[in-house]
């Protein structure tokens, strides 16, 4: 697998119609977009900047790859780049849920007493906490620090 740069895929960029709405242009604007954004792990503002587009037009265009990545049509319009600068969205796709299931935090519902609601209260203002919630996860990540030991 040959190895390219950033300023291969900017160059390839700059050769294709800006304005076009055109599936094909779309496409292959795209990928070379998520590419930028996913392989070399540029921000939005700074691949704008090399390339010329607005910051928008990144974003939009930055996830469409992740999304097309299996589709028929989107492969063969993007076939001349992907043999150019190869990067396999289908697996880094995976690799982002599998991430993202990692990183989702579950929402627990609790109903307390007032007595109980103005205990935690002023054991987070003790603790400088100016929210509850903060507060009772603390409390929660102490007792389970110590019951695991």
């Amino acid at each position: 697998m040959r190895d390219y740069t950033i300023e291969e895929v900017v160059k390839s960029l700059s050769e294709i119609k800006k304005k076009s709405r055109k599936r094909v242009l779309v496409d292959q604007r795209s990928y070379l977009i998520g590419i930028l954004v996913h392989r070399f792990r540029l921000t939005e503002h700074n691949v704008a900047r090399l390339t010329g587009y607005n910051r928008d037009t990144i974003h939009y265009n930055k996830k469409l790859p992740i999304r097309l990545c299996s589709d028929s049509i989107y492969k063969s319009n993007v076939c001349i780049f992907a043999n150019l600068y190869p990067f396999d969205f289908e697996i880094y796709s995976k690799t982002l849920e599998e991430e993202k299931e990692l990183k989702k935090n579950i929402s627990v519902s609790l109903v307390i007493d007032a007595k109980t609601y103005k205990r935690l209260k002023s054991a987070g203002w003790l603790r400088g906490h100016k929210d509850v919630r903060t507060t009772i996860k603390q409390l929660i990540d102490k007792t389970l620090r110590v019951w695991d030991e």
